[in-house]
């Protein structure tokens, strides 16, 4: 077995305990044991146990960032697009449990403040995607001309809240419908008659 097959199994391995455990009852022993292995063996892939975690949870979020990426390369049309980037992004979590369970245990991985956000550089990944759909749709003359980096920003903190809301909360029912009104609203607007608006 590859050294990049093997890393992911042992994070594979890890998903689950600390998702079953959390991050103080999990050893590092637990994982060994689970993928074959003894635990002098795991530090050739991690330095210890906090690091192992990091890592699990990194590994987890960009398998979730690029399922959403995979999903949206579907399809050719920006609005759709947009979309299916909302829905996949959101409905994730309910297909994915050992992430949710981990997500509940420590809802500091979900931040609003870049500098406290331990998963910058994978989140980056995910803002990137919102950018550059905003660009085509602008591009295309789907979307009005906002700013595009502020616009991104407000749209994934809006998106971390419900995420935060649904499956950190467990407010269930009542957020999945405020979501699918929140897209509606995002995708269409909110006035009728927007020129009769004050600026």
């Amino acid at each position: 077995m590859t050294r990049d097959k093997k890393q992911t199994e042992i994070f594979a391995a890890a998903l689950k305990l600390f998702a079953l455990y959390g991050f103080k009852k999990t050893t590092v022993e637990d994982v060994a044991a689970q993928v074959g292995m003894t635990k002098s063996n795991i530090y050739f892939y991690v330095k210890n146990k906090r690091d192992l975690y990091e890592k699990t949870v990194s590994t987890a979020l960009e398998q979730w960032r690029n399922s959403v990426a995979e999903a949206v390369a579907t399809s050719d049309d920006v609005v759709e697009k947009f979309t299916i980037m909302a829905q996949r992004s959101f409905d994730y979590l309910a297909d994915h449990e050992d992430l949710r369970c981990i997500l509940i245990k420590d809802p500091g991985i979900f931040t609003l403040t870049p500098r406290e956000d331990r998963f910058y550089d994978i989140n980056l990944g995910a803002m990137n995607l919102i950018r550059d759909i905003l660009n085509q749709g602008i591009e295309q003359g789907r979307f009005y001309p906002v700013e595009v980096a502020s616009t991104a920003e407000l749209l994934f903190s809006i998106y971390i809240m419900f995420l935060i809301k649904t499956y950190v909360k467990s407010e269930g029912v009542s957020s999945v419908r405020m979501y699918d009104e929140g897209l509606k609203i995002i995708l269409r607007g909110l006035c009728r008659d927007y020129s009769k608006s004050p600026a």
